[in-house]
């Protein structure tokens, strides 16, 4: 039975990679195994500084069966306000290999010097509730910090290796990237794999998911949201129903909000948001106008929504409205 492995995949490998897949394949052991095994810095990232105080002990330490299958020690120690990744395998003679950093919390290290990190494995990066920081600017801050100017140098860019499961596709980051609508035409079209000149993403199949079919717990949760997320990397939580391309010439323009224009059908009266364009209606910014915005359209998107009577021209938009309505 063939586990996820990164390596196999290293040429492809671009400055940001998005790996999603089913739970338990290997993607975090392979990229650790991966990583390790080139012997340059790297930094293992977590989005909250709880869930990395969790991996600085014994019984969540995230190198834990890597250390046993490899005969090592490698550990996470918390030093004041940071944390380094040692291999501990001689207590007499313990070696740095890397850092520990919780992106909430990084902002408190802005002005450290990353330039020997080569690489960021961001593991379980997609969450499925809501953070209470903003996700990708304070990424994108982080990546600015430990890229520094090497590009400008002429080295190579900081190389991201993003993990999830399959839980939420309205993630920010995936979002602020243009990672959302990659993925929505890769799920169409049933392909695994997209590669440009900056991005890699990567929806794998795998072996271990099909045996999983046949042990108990999946047996017994065949047809469930968590069946589809774990088993079948489909995410199960969104969805995708009322996401499609429709004419607006059969609408009425009636809001704009962002960068999102609202429209009512001529006959049905239902709603579509998208990107068509129109002038002389009423325009908001959730950042300046969101009170005014909701006073006035809340409560009868809301019910609107509840009813299915609300069309989206893509997941993204659906995404943004959906948090707005909260």
């Amino acid at each position: 039975m063939r586990w996820y492995r990164i390596s196999e995949r290293a040429d492809k490998l671009r400055p940001l990679n998005f790996i999603i897949g089913g739970r338990g394949i290997g993607k975090t052991y392979g990229t650790m195994d991966y990583l390790l095994h080139k012997g340059q810095p790297f930094i293992y990232l977590r989005n909250k500084d709880t869930q990395l105080a969790e991996c600085s002990t014994d019984f969540g330490n995230p190198f834990k069966r890597w250390n046993r299958d490899h005969e090592k020690d490698i550990r996470i120690l918390t030093e004041r306000k940071h944390s380094i990744i040692y291999d501990c395998t001689d207590p007499d003679d313990k070696k740095p290999i890397g850092y520990a950093v919780a992106l909430s919390t990084f902002e408190n290290l802005r002005g450290v010097d990353l330039s020997d990190v080569q690489y960021v494995l961001f593991d379980e990066f997609v969450e499925k509730e809501k953070l209470k920081f903003q996700q990708f600017e304070t990424f994108a801050n982080f990546y600015e910090t430990v890229n520094r100017n090497r590009e400008l140098l002429g080295e190579k860019p900081l190389q991201v290796i993003f993990l999830s499961n399959a839980q939420k596709l309205g993630n920010e980051i995936l979002a602020g990237y243009g990672v959302i609508p990659i993925i929505e035409q890769m799920m169409k079209k049933g392909r695994e794999e997209y590669q440009d000149r900056l991005l890699y993403v990567n929806l794998p199949r795998s072996e271990v998911s099909e045996a999983k079919r046949e042990t108990v717990n999946y047996k017994l949760t065949e047809g469930t949201q968590y069946y589809q997320e774990a088993i079948d990397n489909y995410f199960a939580h969104d969805s995708f129903a009322d996401i499609k391309k429709l004419p607006v010439n059969e609408y009425t323009p009636v809001v704009r909000i962002d960068d999102i224009y609202i429209w009512k059908h001529k006959s049905t009266g239902r709603l579509y948001c998208c990107r068509s364009a129109s002038n002389r209606i009423p325009e908001f910014t959730s950042r300046d106008s969101l009170s005014p915005f909701l006073r006035r359209y809340g409560m009868q998107m809301r019910v609107m929504l509840a009813d299915g009577k609300m069309d989206f021209s893509e997941f993204l938009i659906k995404s943004k409205i959906l948090d707005l309505l909260k």
